[in-house]
């Protein structure tokens, strides 16, 4: 686990959980190009990327960031998650006709399909780095942040009209909370009474949300979305701790960018051969692991493409292109 332990080994149950998050992404992904506006589409859209965003500020090591330059920091992120986001989105744009300068301009705050989280991130990373708050702080400052974005710009199945074309991503309005809130966690102590309070809100939450499909409304999309969202962040040092190992899940994890930045264009790729439906899908994750794969034996390849790896491992036990290192840890 990078970052925790004299053997700095990996964590396997929080590369497990990173690599079903990827997964359901991926699946997410599928049904809303399959089916835009069907309910497996809508399961998942309030909760899958809240989550990953939550995991993101859990395994930020907030404190190796501020105690270090700045501009360490910004080669360091551009070498392992800016530049992979820059080609991939460059690839994006270029396949899909939209590369001009104007979109080169306006990409890092209005990206297109998927690539908003790796911007949006970064935000959230830079600001925790420059301040001099503590996490509790910032999360008081997200909490109403997030929360009055939510009612102005929508959370997933009820967008309000009138957003301007001129504003950034509303993600970067309506995440913060989650990855403050994620930071936060991590800085408390293992408490099992939040824990089982959280095992028991999340099924609600995400039951409420679910309901939500045949009768959307704002306040409901907020707080069913924030009621699941914080719970399962809320059991991130619960998983953390367990013994949970799914090998080739965990690879999956462990290449979570990788999979992330090129699971779309893989997808064009089936869908223009004229593979469809359930096997265009099972066939694209079996084409990104085989590619992850084959471009993990170049070095030059891995820094462009988002996969990185110890030369000593095979690909999905290298080093995952991961921008939140885990924080050392007392025994």
């Amino acid at each position: 686990m990078r970052g925790e332990g004299a053997a700095g080994r990996r964590n396997q149950a929080i590369d497990s959980l990173r690599g079903l998050l990827v997964l359901a992404v991926i699946a997410g992904h599928y049904y809303e190009l399959s089916d835009r506006h069907g309910f497996l589409a809508w399961l998942g859209a309030g909760v899958r990327m809240p989550l990953f965003i939550g995991l993101a500020g859990y395994l930020f090591n907030l404190e190796s960031a501020r105690t270090r330059p700045l501009a360490i920091t910004l080669r360091k992120y551009g070498q392992r998650l800016i530049i992979p986001w820059a080609v991939a989105c460059g690839v994006y744009l270029t396949s899909a006709t939209q590369l001009t300068p104007l979109s080169l301009l306006t990409v890092p705050l209005r990206p297109p399909f998927h690539f908003w989280f790796v911007p949006v991130m970064m935000t959230f990373i830079l600001i925790a780095a420059l301040s001099r708050r503590s996490p509790l702080a910032m999360l008081g400052f997200a909490i109403p942040v997030s929360i009055a974005a939510m009612y102005v710009l929508g959370v997933q199945h009820v967008i309000q009209q009138g957003y301007a074309a001129w504003l950034p991503d509303r993600r970067f309005f309506i995440y913060p909370i989650y990855f403050f809130y994620g930071l936060w966690v991590a800085q408390r102590r293992l408490d099992r009474t939040k824990l089982y309070a959280a095992l028991a809100l999340a099924p609600i939450g995400l039951l409420w949300w679910c309901t939500l499909y045949v009768h959307p409304s704002i306040p409901g999309e907020v707080a069913a979305s924030l009621i699941t969202s914080l719970s399962l962040i809320c059991l991130l040092p619960g998983i953390r701790s367990a013994s949970l190992v799914l090998p080739l899940i965990g690879g999956i994890g462990r290449q979570s960018l990788f999979f992330y930045l090129w699971h779309p264009m893989v997808f064009a790729l089936w869908s223009s051969s004229g593979v469809i439906g359930m096997p265009m899908l099972l066939l694209s994750i079996a084409t990104l692991f085989a590619g992850c794969a084959l471009l993990a034996r170049s070095d030059a390849a891995t820094g462009v493409f988002g996969i990185t790896r110890r030369p000593s491992q095979p690909p999905f036990e290298a080093v995952a292109v991961d921008p939140m290192p885990l924080r050392k840890r007392s025994a």
